[in-house]
């Protein structure tokens, strides 16, 4: 077989020599030079007639950068090793020459074993100088590196010895099934399938039949799923992946069931193209249908129950009204709390150290039309006191607030509770707390509150000097101290005799902060063996802050002295799209900033950019304070129904260099109101500063989003 290049290379850089090289070897064979080289090909690229590797390395240059249009055979000797074949991933590279001494090198880049098929611990292993054929595409990567295209070639022929699996990778099955339990799809049926889908989720659910070809996680008792490879034959090829499925029955798996490597399966779920490349089943919405035969039911993951219910505590939604609920809101959520009953079929998480869980719920204890209960406090809405208050199989009804994350994950919103665990209720916060009437509570000290009895039922009066309050409290915990003693307050969430608040609107309405004397309502409660006041109301205070700007629409700052070289605090200047002050001159700025409408105070607002990849910080510019202690407060929301996350703090300038920076806590902010946040920090001397707020990067607690912040105040106390 001849094929004919063609020389791009102009005819008077052709006719240049380099006598000075003219002894080193050139990594590859020069083709002849001149506006018709021939180029004449040993082998066909054939089974009966592999291709050399100088025969190769030209024919993967003939197609530049892309890769080639077929797969090819092609001999050689293993002259280098880079990565020997495991069992963890089954492939392997190495290079190849036409001799066993070197010379022209061409390489096979993680490709599979013999039988195209991923290697097993019992197989020979390869070694310098074996002869081998190999099988699959090849590119020129980047422009200079020959070699067969990952993932689709595979070792033919290991020192005369083969397993065929030709015509593997590149040459697609036939599509057969019509995706039902009666005529399942094939494996190649599915990849089409979910090619015609894309990169979203099937609107049903289909059954895939093959045989298991590889398995990536096996199923484990600590999530109860397993990711594995089916294809027609059970080897590599035309594999279509099976992501993260549950167990036979849908359910999750149990201690001692196992798959291996050739059992025959049948798979129902919805598939998807993950982005757009990788045909497979969606998480969580598909399970093992049949394993060798053996059925254990489980009907279709998206069968959805009769939703029924109205939300309320006498007649709680069923989880299938619930996520039809949870699509009706979106990514907005419920504007109120509702009820919603279902039996526990999965736990992700139980949180001693916070005291809240996650955990999965269905109609029917199944893994199919589950809803997630998104850090849930325990029964009575306290904190989760053991791992073992709940378990799978548990009946349950939750109260909170419903949303479809993302878009795509419906649930219940952090701060939801159980309210009844197998028919037990303990009353809780929220809706279902009594509100204290005359006669029914008692004024004690701390030190009659610490003695009494623990109940639910009886109702005490606290009058005491707030301590320990930190920066940015979200939930109202703090002690509680008079002459007799302290006592922890564990969530100072409502307003007694009026509109339900949460704490850090109550803090910008009454301006709550260390050293102030208040007067709460609660009932008695423990934790860890600590006594604590639960279930709390705000009744009055004495020596708070003094909101200012008209009923709390800019941040009080702790009733301390106004610093005056902040500049521009409302976001209502702007010179060049900048908003005037928030400019550093060092590298602490580092977001982009917008102009938005959205305001707290005022008409505008600042955007400031998130970044999944990095944080991203907004920055006053330079000031300088004396020596002191400050509170720097701010009003935020996040602008996507994401969670998102701010973090102030100020950073050090000397000489235009910024120092370390001094964080204070993350602060959670949602885009349904204006969060307040407050910081404070001390300076031992006058320091130049700049004030910031981050936006930190995409992670498990925060989106990465664009957030507003608005009306900054910075007071010295």
């Amino acid at each position: 077989m001849k094929k004919i290049l063609y020389s791009v290379m102009a005819l008077a850089i052709a006719t240049m020599t380099f006598t000075a090289c003219e002894d080193v070897p050139e990594p590859y064979p020069t083709p002849t030079v001149g506006p018709k080289a021939e180029i004449t090909y040993e082998g066909a690229g054939t089974e009966e007639s592999p291709y050399t590797v100088a025969d190769a390395i030209n024919y993967a240059k003939s197609f530049g950068q892309a890769n080639s249009d077929k797969a090819v055979f092609i001999k050689g000797y293993i002259t280098a090793i880079t990565d020997e074949y495991t069992t963890q991933y089954g492939n392997g590279t190495f290079e190849i020459s036409d001799n066993k001494e070197g010379g022209n090198k061409f390489t096979f880049y993680r490709g599979l074993y013999l039988g195209n098929r991923k290697f097993k611990s019992s197989d020979t292993q390869i070694q310098l100088g074996d002869e081998v054929v190999i099988y699959g595409n090849v590119v020129n990567y980047k422009g200079n590196t020959p070699e067969t295209v990952q993932g689709s070639a595979f070792l033919y022929s290991l020192n005369g010895v083969s397993e065929g699996g030709a015509g593997g990778s590149d040459t697609p099955a036939e599509a057969k099934g019509t995706g039902t339990l009666e005529d399942p799809f094939n494996p190649a049926a599915a990849i089409a399938y979910a090619k015609s889908v894309g990169d979203a989720e099937s609107d049903k659910d289909v059954y895939i039949k093959g045989k298991v070809s590889s398995i990536t996680d096996q199923y484990s008792t600590q999530y109860g799923n397993g990711t594995f490879n089916i294809s027609e034959d059970g080897t590599a090829t035309n594999e279509f992946m099976v992501y993260r499925a549950l167990y036979l029955g849908n359910k999750k798996y149990s201690s001692g069931d196992l798959l291996k490597e050739g059992d025959d399966v049948i798979v129902c779920g919805k598939v998807t193209c993950f982005k757009g490349n990788t045909p497979e089943t969606v998480q969580g919405k598909a399970y093992l249908y049949s394993l060798n035969g053996v059925t254990e039911g489980g009907g279709t993951p998206d069968t959805p129950g009769t939703p029924s219910g109205s939300g309320t505590q006498t007649d709680p939604y069923n989880v299938a009204k619930a996520l039809q609920v949870c699509t009706e809101v979106g990514e907005a959520g419920t504007a109120n709390e509702v009820y919603a009953k279902g039996i526990v079929t999965s736990i992700t998480e139980i949180s001693t150290q916070y005291g809240n869980g996650t955990f999965i719920i269905s109609d029917d204890a199944t893994g199919s039309n589950t809803l997630t209960v998104y850090r849930a406090y325990s029964l009575g809405n306290e904190k989760f006191k053991a791992e073992n208050e709940i378990k799978v199989g548990d009946e349950v009804i939750i109260y909170g607030k419903l949303v479809n994350f993302r878009g795509n994950t419906p649930e219940f919103t952090q701060g939801c509770y159980i309210y009844s665990l197998n028919g037990k209720t303990e009353g809780g916060g929220g809706g279902d707390t009594p509100t204290p009437q005359p006669g029914e509570v008692k004024t004690v000290t701390v030190a009659d509150f610490n003695a009494a009895a623990e109940s639910n039922d009886v109702w005490y009066q606290l009058i005491g000097t707030v301590k320990n309050l930190k920066d940015g409290d979200q939930y109202g915990n703090f002690d509680l101290e008079d002459a007799t003693g302290s006592v922890y307050v564990y969530g100072l969430l409502s307003e007694k005799g009026g509109e339900k608040k949460k704490f850090q609107d109550l803090v910008a309405a009454k301006g709550i902060k260390n050293g102030c004397t208040l007067t709460i309502i609660g009932t008695r409660g423990s934790y860890n063996d600590k006594i604590e006041v639960m279930n709390a109301y705000f009744v009055s205070i004495e020596g708070g802050g003094t909101p200012s700007g008209g009923g709390g629409d800019t941040p009080g700052g702790g009733g301390g002295t106004a610093v005056t070289s902040l500049t521009n605090g409302g976001f209502e200047t702007w010179t060049g799209g900048q908003p005037d002050g928030w400019k550093s001159s060092s590298t602490a700025s580092s977001a982009k900033l917008a102009q938005n409408t959205d305001a707290h105070g005022g008409s505008y607002s600042v955007s400031v950019e998130g970044n999944e990849s990095s944080n991203k910080r907004l920055a006053s510019q330079e000031i300088t304070l004396s020596a002191g202690t400050y509170v720097f407060s701010f009003y935020g929301k996040a602008t996507t129904a994401d969670v998102a996350q701010v973090r102030p703090g100020y950073v050090p300038v000397t000489g235009g260099s910024v120092g370390s920076y001094a964080y204070g806590d993350y602060v959670n902010i949602n885009n349904s109101s204006w969060t307040l946040v407050s910081h404070e920090f001390t300076l031992d001397k006058e320091t130049t500063v700049c004030l910031v707020v981050m936006n930190p990067k995409k992670s498990s607690y925060s989106s990465g989003k664009d957030v507003l912040i608005d009306d900054v105040t910075l007071t010295k106390k």
